[in-house]
């Protein structure tokens, strides 16, 4: 079982974090051919069933810069993660619950989202700005 502080202080230790908030980090990775990405991972409960969890999200587009129908077929043959929009911005998002999590089971996940946004982010806007 993992807890949110098991899961940031598991980042802590392994990366360079960009931004501590507690609740949310960002971290700032180089990636081959020049590129970089950003992640956010952040802390996350449904009241509902009163679980926790870690959000890991990547931004790479604008909404209204792509066609959004295209996208999302797209990113629906990536394993991981699914695209949702934050306010003007699509992300790559995956969350994972806390409850049975072993934090080997977290960095498939992690880096997959970081690999798929910019994947997405240079099919369809050719730049890198996330």
């Amino acid at each position: 079982m993992a807890t949110w502080n098991d899961v940031a202080n598991y980042l802590r230790g392994k990366y360079k974090i960009a931004e501590d908030g507690g609740t949310i980090l960002r971290l700032n990775f180089e990636l081959s051919g020049g590129r970089s990405q950003q992640v956010l991972v952040g802390r996350s409960t449904m009241d509902a069933i009163n679980d926790e969890f870690a959000q890991i999200a990547s931004t790479f587009a604008r909404v209204d810069s792509v066609d959004l129908s295209a996208v999302l077929r797209e990113a629906g043959e990536y394993v991981v993660g699914g695209v949702v929009a934050y306010g003007d911005m699509l992300a790559v998002r995956h969350t994972v619950p806390l409850a049975n999590l072993d934090l080997n089971e977290f960095e498939g996940p992690f880096e997959l989202v970081l690999q798929t946004a910019d994947a997405l982010e240079q099919m369809f806007t050719g730049a890198d700005r996330h």
